[in-house]
């Protein structure tokens, strides 16, 4: 699967009938991945998750900081969480779906 702005925008829980435009977010993250070395994977559920996760990131925090009590550790923890995606998809392969015995 190749995530879309459908997939997100349930992922995100919005409203199916909404008109924000989550393009940005989403595109944003591919961009992210790339840049990381990510291959742009068609068929790999966890490249779909963490592409989801980081546009829900971007989405979520898309005045550029991150408040309240939890900010300091909120962005560490976001980044080592990115970090850990990072370095396994990098050297993961296209075709596989962890966890569901799928090849393909």
């Amino acid at each position: 699967m190749s995530v879309t702005t459908s997939n997100l925008k349930e992922y995100l829980r919005i409203a199916p009938d909404s008109t924000e435009n989550l393009e940005p977010y989403l595109a944003a993250a591919k961009a992210k991945a790339k840049t990381a070395g990510i291959p742009d994977f068609e068929n790999n559920a966890m490249y779909d998750l963490f592409i989801m996760a980081l546009a829900s990131l971007y989405y979520e925090n898309r005045g550029m900081s991150f408040s309240g009590s939890y900010q300091a550790t909120a962005e560490e923890n976001a980044r080592k969480l990115i970090n850990s995606f990072v370095l396994e998809l990098r050297f993961a392969e296209d075709g596989v779906s962890e966890g569901t015995g799928d090849t393909g």
